[in-house]
């Protein structure tokens, strides 16, 4: 399953208190089944619900949520297109800490394609896990990468994450 990595990279390279501390952030896979049918295609489907949690997060959980969207709409699409969709993609419980910090946890139904293909030579099979195809007319930011806008974010015009003088 490519997502867990994919999301750990990916919320890693947007926030400098995960990279510098990667042990706060812990992602797996829950209530996993695989979907598949009978017939001649051997590939497969998995459905799953990601884990993520964030221990001991100094930040405001909006700049954790921020991240996230922005990979759900690259990795998972489907799940934004719509009102009912949108408003159920993420579910999330934060502890708030004594010492100012706060514990996220997100939890977000996801699924992966597997394709399953014999090999030509006849040695074996091929297994690949399909990308999510593009939607066309949902690329948010036009070309511009989203892990360098995240690497500042501000709320209210004051600066929750990111480095002042743009240096980490």
């Amino acid at each position: 399953m490519k997502k867990l990595d994919s999301l750990r990279a990916f919320v890693t390279a947007a926030l400098p208190e995960i990279a510098r501390s990667p042990e706060l952030l812990t992602i797996h896979a829950a209530n996993g089944k695989l979907a598949m049918r009978h017939g001649p295609n051997l590939g497969w489907e998995y459905r799953y619900r990601l884990v993520m949690t964030v221990f001991d997060y100094a930040q405001a959980p909006e700049s954790l949520f921020l991240p996230v969207l922005l990979w759900l709409r690259v990795n998972q699409p489907e799940l934004l297109l719509n009102h009912d969709t949108g408003a159920q993609a993420i579910n999330f419980v934060v502890d708030a800490l004594d010492n100012g910090m706060v514990d996220i946890e997100l939890q977000i139904d996801l699924t992966e394609a597997v394709d399953v293909q014999p090999r030509e030579d006849g040695t074996g099979y091929d297994m690949t896990i399909r990308d999510e195809l593009p939607i066309t007319g949902t690329e948010p930011l036009d070309g511009v990468d989203p892990i360098t806008l995240l690497k500042r974010i501000y709320a209210d015009g004051a600066l929750l994450v990111g480095y002042p003088d743009a240096t980490p």
